[in-house]
């Protein structure tokens, strides 16, 4: 079984990276079991799979969409299994996040608050204390929050979500991942991700959120069990040490990690002596590839 991270894996932005597509049709048409985790939650699963068709040019019949497995479509099964279970009327949810994660979430039979914003209206990015004050809540009472990439993310949506938390303290907030940045430009220049979202959340409203993106043990659990699958039979193959690779080991599987995307030979050589040295902190060993590849192709080279 394989688990592909997609983005400096398959792709990167709307290229195909060397022999992507080779691999990942040599691996089905062998009889291999593939899914692709990614933690992008601003893709619905059918957008994700006509973006792996497209980018990767793969036969239209090749990829079902039940092997797509993105952090919103996650987030919406979780809140499923938390809320709904619990009380049929237990479904209200406000999203910071794209209007894909919000269309996960509503096909799902959640009612959705919050979200992007119209593209018809101009809404103020700031907000001071008098309008907080007097900010009325159209968004009334919520059962969970779910917080996903926005790129228009602003101290408005910061304040209107912290207060949301603060009225609705049994309300679960979620994170689709925790990711602290993502590489741009031919110069690798930083771009904040969720994980910078989550923090400002979390540190306004004092609740912690549950991560259900990659490395998350939220994640690999659900994982194994809606597929039926065995852990110690799946390989996670991925460009991140922090996110697929940690998320491969900590959930019993093996881990491969490709040189395409964020992670390069330097951090690699700086994790092995503190591996070896067991230095104290953060577990390194969770983040020790079991194999590492130039590109994906090399999975399927003879």
């Amino acid at each position: 079984n394989y688990l592909f991270d997609c983005d400096g894996v398959l792709y990167r932005g709307n290229d195909s990276l060397p022999s992507a597509s080779l691999a990942i049709q040599s691996l089905l048409n062998s009889g291999k079991q593939v899914y692709f985790v990614t933690n992008n939650a601003a893709s619905t699963r059918m957008e994700l799979k006509q973006k792996l068709e497209r980018v990767l040019q793969l036969p239209m019949d090749l990829l079902k969409e039940e092997m797509m497995i993105g952090s919103a479509h996650v987030a919406s099964r979780y809140l499923r299994s938390r809320l709904l279970k619990e009380s049929k009327n237990a479904r209200r949810v406000h999203v910071i996040g794209t209007s894909g994660l919000c269309e996960e979430l509503t096909s799902a039979g959640f009612d959705i608050s919050g979200g992007p914003d119209p593209n018809d209206t101009i809404t103020p990015c700031g907000m001071t204390r008098d309008e907080l004050a007097s900010y009325p809540f159209p968004e009334g009472e919520i059962d969970a929050m779910v917080i996903g990439l926005d790129n228009d993310f602003n101290y408005r949506k910061l304040c209107i979500a912290t207060v949301l938390l603060q009225r609705n303290p049994q309300a679960i907030l979620v994170a689709t991942n925790r990711d602290s940045y993502d590489l741009v430009g031919y110069d690798a220049r930083h771009l904040p991700g969720n994980g910078a979202l989550v923090s400002a959340v979390e540190a306004a409203s004092g609740r912690t959120a549950i991560n259900v993106g990659k490395p998350s043990s939220v994640l690999a659990n659900w994982i194994m069990e809606e597929y039926d699958l065995n852990a110690g039979e799946t390989m996670m193959v991925g460009d991140r040490l922090d996110t697929d690779v940690k998320f491969g080991n900590s959930g019993g599987m093996k881990s491969a990690l490709v040189l395409t995307g964020c992670t390069t030979l330097k951090e690699i050589e700086e994790l092995i002596p503190k591996v070896e040295n067991n230095d104290e902190g953060e577990r390194d060993e969770d983040m020790m590839p079991t194999i590492i590849f130039p590109h994906v192709g090399y999975m399927v080279m003879g």
